[in-house]
């Protein structure tokens, strides 16, 4: 007798949702209190624009390494390690954030280094595990991780900023919260976590509806699937769909990373009640910051569900949409609109790391899930990559953030009308078209959950 579905995430999902919520975690901590407080704290000696150059040549390096290898990383099997190995190295390299003050070039290096093995670890290896755990019921479990965002975002400043005064300035113990919780996250996986549902018992998307005899022959069947996918670089980066679709995505990114690696500044550009010194938050900016977090907290789950139910296409579409509202009510410089506007911006912030993971396991087979996402989780942090290098030099050049938020509206708007023009169908004819040229059958060993949602 087939067993019943659960409409939960079941024990070991439910580890891996908390894994891939710290792993994210992690990354933001060490991306937001790099650029956000340590130029300020070590004074005018440090190059607040050297340090988003530094953040953009690791992210290049974290992507080159995707392009070249990317594919074999998910396709080895190896990913759990992989993930463990990596969020490791994050860890040893923030406590060289911690503790090496003395150098700003040395300082520099170690941040990058954390900053390549955290975007690398977090946004690549583990979401790679994610999408095969959840390939229709990913962006449930991605609005759920990607709470990450709001919530880091607008507390860790709060809390590092106060607790160095509270320490005496040591920022060891400012760092202990954040490396306590890099370790809670690697033993959940070296206990919990296996590179597919399958692997432990579980069941993918933890639909119990199957046997495990029958899940198991799935899993079979699509490992060897993998070795034949046709999904090569060559052939994703030739398919016009796929543009349409991870423009949008790093465009979002570029709006949520780029602006909120510069919110301590920004804050302080309506005054000194927000921010002291241009580092700890006052009370109001304390309470200011933790508004934001909770409307972000919001709005990527919802985000999340609007992706499951709807589809990836409905959800950017809806967070292009935020994102155009936010610049337009930013730029006036008026208190109550930014407000409203910068509540805008945190719901598509944690949105915008889930639709690397959506858009693959949406519009891509399962067998061919993890080529897929290697090239969009690439070409999304590429452009992503250049966000706080712009946001920080268009601040810079104009003396303030009204030029920024009127490209950041345009971005959204550009975004907004590629996501109109894409069509799923684009994905699925390349697809049979690709398989034809390969002399494989048209159609694959399972369909894209696009299609299984009958998304047209």
């Amino acid at each position: 007798m087939a067993q019943r579905k659960s409409i939960g995430l079941g024990f070991r999902g439910t580890m891996l949702c908390i894994y891939q919520f710290l792993a994210f975690a992690m990354y933001c901590v060490i991306n937001n209190i790099g650029q956000n407080l340590y130029p300020t704290l070590n004074g005018s000696a440090w190059n607040g624009t050297l340090v988003s150059t530094v953040y953009l040549i690791a992210s290049l390096a974290a992507i080159i390494l995707q392009f070249i290898v990317g594919q074999k990383i998910a396709n080895s099997g190896h990913l759990k390690g992989t993930s463990i190995v990596l969020l490791s190295l994050a860890g040893i390299f923030a406590i060289g954030m911690a503790t090496i003050h003395f150098s700003e070039a040395l300082w520099l290096i170690i941040w990058g280094l954390a900053v390549f093995t955290s975007v690398v670890g977090a946004t690549f290896v583990v979401s790679t595990i994610v999408g095969q755990w959840f390939p229709r019921r990913k962006g449930t479990v991605m609005g759920i991780a990607t709470l990450a965002f709001p919530v880091i975002n607008g507390i860790a400043l709060t809390i590092f900023g106060n607790m160095l005064g509270s320490t005496g300035g040591n920022q060891f113990l400012c760092w202990l919260p954040w490396l306590i919780m890099d370790v809670v996250g690697i033993l959940i996986c070296v206990i919990f976590i296996k590179e597919y549902p399958e692997q432990c018992g579980a069941y993918p998307d933890n639909d119990k509806s199957m046997t495990p005899e029958m899940a198991h022959q799935m899993l079979a069947a699509q490992q060897e699937a993998k070795k034949n996918s046709v999904w090569t670089v060559k052939n994703i980066l030739r398919t016009p769909g796929f543009w349409m679709i991870v423009i949008p995505q790093g465009i979002l990114l570029i709006g949520s990373v780029g602006v909120m690696t510069q919110v301590m500044p920004i804050l302080g550009s309506y005054g000194d009640r927000f921010v002291i010194g241009g580092v700890a938050p006052t009370t109001l900016g304390t309470i200011t910051l933790l508004i934001f977090a909770a409307v972000g907290c919001i709005g990527s789950w919802v985000m999340g569900m609007i992706d499951t139910k709807f589809g990836t296409r409905i959800a950017l579409i809806i967070s292009c949409i935020l994102m155009v509202i936010s610049g337009i009510l930013c730029v006036f410089h008026i208190l109550p609109l930014f407000f409203v506007g910068f509540a805008c911006l945190q719901i598509f912030m944690g949105a915008s790391s889930n639709f690397t993971v959506s858009a693959a396991a949406q519009y891509w087979r399962r067998e061919d899930f993890p080529s897929a996402f290697t090239m969009i989780n690439a070409v999304a942090n590429l452009i992503c990559a250049f966000g706080p290098l712009i946001v920080a030099g268009i601040s810079a050049a104009t003396g303030g953030y009204t030029v920024v938020w009127i490209v950041l509206a345009a971005l959204g708007l550009l975004g907004m009308i590629l996501m109109l023009v894409f069509h799923p169908q684009m994905i699925l004819n390349r697809d049979k078209k690709y398989r034809v040229e390969a002399g494989l059958p048209e159609e694959g060993l399972t369909k894209s959950a696009a299609e299984m949602m009958g998304e047209k």
